[in-house]
């Protein structure tokens, strides 16, 4: 025969378990309603893709240096997105000087610099023109799309590429161009017609 006082102890842990499970419900109840809760609405505008400011009609210009004009760009429009430090650019104009090279300018409908100007790419009716000097044709590339990657010299293109210089014409799809070594490639779909010259 038991104690009284012994039943009770040993039960005890079975009417806290009740207890305890609801506790733990409510507390995981409460997890899960701040979870899935709407995060609170940020009004600064930098998670949205909203311009923080607009240019109309600029030009900035980086110098060597020398300080003689290494690249100038200029726009109809500018407009910069601080979510991703991005700038669009309208009608974007990039001429790009050297001492020993004919200037290089590039044109576009659009274009995009990312983020401290690692990469800038431009869209729609894209014209890369070489002028003509030191001893060379105008050169002329048309595209849809380039990519200028500043610190390699580099511009590419996955998209179909004309190239003109003088009477001779390249075409092809996608095209790598170092500017350091003044080198294109066409990388498929190549054929053109080579003038001879003299």
């Amino acid at each position: 025969h038991q104690r009284p006082s012994a039943m009770k102890k040993r039960d005890r842990p079975s009417y806290l378990f009740p207890l305890l499970l609801m506790l733990a419900l409510a507390a995981a109840s409460l997890w899960l309603e701040r979870a899935v809760q709407a995060p609170e609405r940020d009004n600064s505008g930098k998670t949205r893709h909203d311009p923080d400011f607009i240019a109309e009609d600029f030009g900035i210009s980086k110098l060597d240096a020398s300080g003689k004009p290494e690249y100038s760009l200029s726009a109809a429009r500018m407009l910069h997105y601080p979510d991703n430090e991005s700038t669009d650019i309208v009608a974007p104009r990039l001429l790009q000087r050297h001492d020993q090279a004919a200037p290089i300018l590039i044109r576009a409908d659009h274009g995009r610099i990312s983020r401290n100007g690692e990469e800038a790419s431009f869209f729609g009716n894209v014209v890369v023109v070489r002028e003509a000097g030191f001893g060379r044709s105008e050169l002329r590339v048309q595209t849809e799309y380039l990519q200028i990657v500043p610190d390699r010299d580099l511009a590419r293109t996955d998209q179909p590429v004309i190239i003109t210089e003088g009477r001779s014409r390249l075409a092809g799809v996608g095209m790598e161009f170092n500017n350091k070594t003044r080198q294109f490639a066409l990388l498929s779909q190549v054929r053109g017609t080579f003038d001879a010259g003299k």
